[in-house]
């Protein structure tokens, strides 16, 4: 909506309730104390016309209506794919909502009530937060076809040591998977050398390839390349680097009848695994 379109609709508002919703001050808008109370009852309006919808939809055995899911960066790119077109073709009239972060930012915009569902990887440790595994990942490191340690020989804790890295981002399951096993060799995270510190798996990818760095990533997110042989998984002594996929919610089974038919078809559903 433009600019101008919505500062006529705040004005018609403002002249129908008779009141001043917003003070301006120079290219400062400002809620007023009137507009807070205004805002605080649209909210629970909203909410509860919401709860209606939901509940007609369920007595009328309707399933329909928006869902508001977020996902950390490697499930939206690599596992949701399969599931969402799965689940749109059985459901056509529930209109998904996607947002797309790093997993502590999923957590935080489910517990904040932004969304109502998430799908992260690693484990969850909010007690907030119910946590339903759902699929199985591997962390691996790779490397360019021509890195010295991609020559087949099993590498270390101290191989890792002196190399550069190009690092997921602070607050993605992967970061948090990496630094644990860095901590567990006995390297302290912060010595570790990172040229670049990437929030896309494709671009850690890319950046891989180039030479510049190895790094930790999901083994979907790099099933092709390894498949094409661009990069390689170094492997690492006596390690096997796995982890899981949740689905999480505030609630056990959610009331809303979009949230309560998802959660159900993903408990059911079989992923697709490339490896």
């Amino acid at each position: 909506m433009s600019q101008s379109a919505m500062s006529h609709l705040i004005k018609n508002l403002e002249e129908e309730l008779g009141v001043r919703l917003f003070t301006r001050k120079g290219k400062n808008v400002l809620p007023t104390s009137i507009g807070r109370l205004f805002y605080g009852h649209a909210v629970k309006i909203l909410a509860y016309y919401k709860e209606m919808e939901n509940t007609l939809n369920a007595a009328a055995n309707l399933v329909k209506g928006p869902l508001l899911i977020g996902a950390s960066t490697t499930v939206a790119s690599y596992v949701l794919p399969q599931l969402l077109y799965s689940f749109s073709r059985k459901y056509p009239d529930i209109q998904i909502e996607l947002t797309v972060s790093n997993r502590e930012k999923t957590v935080d915009d489910l517990l904040e009530g932004k969304i109502e569902l998430g799908i992260v990887e690693g484990n969850i440790r909010n007690p907030l937060v119910a946590a339903t595994e759902i699929a199985e990942d591997e962390i691996v490191i790779i490397a360019s076809d021509e890195h010295p340690l991609a020559r087949g020989k099993a590498v270390t804790a101290a191989d890792l040591e002196v190399q550069q890295f190009i690092m997921p981002d602070i607050g993605s399951g992967t970061r948090e998977f990496a630094d644990e096993l860095f901590r567990e060799a006995g390297i302290v995270p912060e010595r570790i050398k990172i040229a670049m510190t990437l929030g896309s798996p494709e671009l850690i990818r890319q950046m891989v390839q180039s030479g510049l760095g190895i790094s930790f990533v999901s083994k979907w997110s790099v099933f092709q390349a390894i498949k094409d042989g661009s990069i390689k998984v170094l492997n690492l002594r006596g390690k096997r680097l796995r982890k899981k996929f949740y689905l999480i919610s505030m609630e056990e089974e959610p009331s809303a009848v979009a949230a309560k038919t998802f959660v159900g078809f993903v408990k059911e559903f079989r992923f697709f695994v490339p490896f």
